[in-house]
């Protein structure tokens, strides 16, 4: 487990715009913090930076207080899942999950037998057992998800990212995924950061939530204790009342 730490750290494009500003931001050994916020606060951006796939205009980004502003992205030791499952049609899953841990040159380089293991291991955690030698395309949706999923937690990755994994399942399958990610978490410890604009998901997924607008960090806690103490009137309008308008729905139609 390690710790992710942002150092006063903006994203500056070259029209002048700021998508991120100044941002100070911890990450605890093996926390689950989950990026909140409308489309364009800057979360996933934030997220980028961290993977290396957007450079850093000013500040340091920190894993284990390692500098990583100039390290590849693979050199990070991170796992990155995103919106897209990006998997490869023409392999199976089998194939899928171990395609990375094939790559593997030199010192890391893995034998046959120990692929073996590691793709069954994970198969097993997942519920992919039966279906190691399928396509993608012969999976559901939230199949697919728990395969990509997969292949960035078979590497063992120090951090694991999340860029809005779920966003393309439909209501069931993102409720049915937000547990099993979740249950994943807790099995394996993994400091986990996690991409969303639903409240929701953000409330039940997150040890902590950092709450973004406008590229500024609005508030950073515990998700309870945003909702019963919101910083400001952001807070107050994107997560408490959106939440409470939820419940009252709910509840006017419990009732009727």
């Amino acid at each position: 487990m390690v710790s992710v730490r942002y150092e006063k750290v903006t994203k500056r494009y070259d029209d002048g715009t700021e998508a991120v500003k100044g941002l100070d931001l911890e990450v605890n050994d093996g926390e689950f913090l989950v990026l909140l916020g409308p489309s364009g606060c800057g979360k996933s951006t934030t997220l980028r930076m961290l993977a290396g796939l957007e450079d850093i205009s000013d500040g340091e980004i920190k894993i284990d207080d390692a500098r990583v502003n100039d390290l590849p992205p693979g050199a990070r030791g991170l796992g990155m899942v995103f919106q897209s499952y990006a998997l490869y049609p023409h392999m199976n899953i089998h194939d899928n999950l171990s395609f990375g841990l094939r790559r593997l040159k030199g010192d890391e380089k893995l034998s046959a037998e120990e692929i073996k293991s590691r793709v069954d291991e994970m198969a097993r955690m997942l519920g992919l057992s039966e279906e190691l030698a399928k396509r993608p395309k012969e999976l559901s949706g939230g199949q697919r998800q728990r395969v990509a999923l997969g292949r960035a937690l078979i590497k063992r990755p120090k951090v694991l990212l999340m860029d809005e994994p779920l966003s393309n399942l439909d209501a069931e399958l993102r409720h049915q995924m937000r547990s099993e990610i979740r249950r994943l978490h807790e099995e394996l410890g993994c400091t986990t950061i996690y991409v969303t604009h639903d409240q929701i998901e953000a409330m039940t997924l997150a040890d902590r939530i950092a709450i973004l607008d406008k590229g500024e960090l609005q508030q950073h806690c515990p998700p309870m204790e945003a909702y019963n103490n919101p910083a400001n009137d952001f807070v107050k309008g994107f997560l408490v009342k959106h939440l409470n308008d939820i419940k009252e729905t709910a509840d006017k139609l419990f009732k009727s």
